[in-house]
C-alpha cells in the first residue's frame, strides 16, 4: 500500500472516518497457485497476509476494526481444486513451466475432483475496516 496515500488519506479524516480496503490475500489458496498470470504483477503487484494488515493499523496509527476473508467464491471452485492438487505433488513457485508440472496438472483434471474444500478455507481476497484515530 503507498505511504503516500495511506498517510494522505488514512490519516486525514475525521474522527469516525473508516479507511476500507480490499486486497488479495496471501493467507489464502492464493498463495500457492502457479503460473497464474492474473495473480501476478500488474494485476496483483503485492499479497497481504493478515499480519502484514494488522501492522497496517500500527504504522499508520489506524485501529483495526474487521479483518474479514471470502469464502471461496463459486468461480473459484474448480481454481481452489486445481492449485490444491497440484500443491500435494510440487513446490509453488511463482512461475513452473516444467514438465512434471504439466502431468500434475494434466491429471489434476481427474484428480482435482478429490480435493474437499473446508469450511473455513480462505477465498482470495481480504477486507480490512480500519478507524482513524
Amino acid at each position: 500500500m503507498p505511504k503516500r496515500f495511506t498517510t494522505k488519506y488514512g490519516g486525514g479524516g475525521h474522527n469516525s472516518s473508516l479507511l476500507i480496503i480490499a486486497v488479495p490475500s496471501e493467507d489464502s489458496f492464493i498463495q500457492y497457485c502457479v503460473n497464474g498470470i492474473l495473480n501476478m504483477p500488474p494485476h496483483h503487484i503485492s499479497r497481504f497476509s493478515d499480519n502484514t494488515l494488522h501492522n497496517i493499523a500500527d504504522i499508520f496509527n489506524l485501529k483495526l476494526i474487521n479483518l474479514h476473508h471470502e469464502n471461496v467464491q463459486n468461480e473459484h471452485i474448480e481454481f481452489y481444486k486445481s492449485t490444491m492438487w497440484a500443491k500435494l505433488f510440487l513446490p509453488t513457485p511463482l512461475v513452473d513451466r516444467g514438465f512434471f508440472r504439466k502431468i500434475i496438472n494434466r491429471l489434476g483434471r481427474i484428480g482435482k475432483h478429490c480435493i474437499k474444500i473446508p469450511p473455513n478455507a480462505y477465498g482470495h481476497t481480504a477486507v480490512a475496516i480500519y478507524k482513524i484515530k
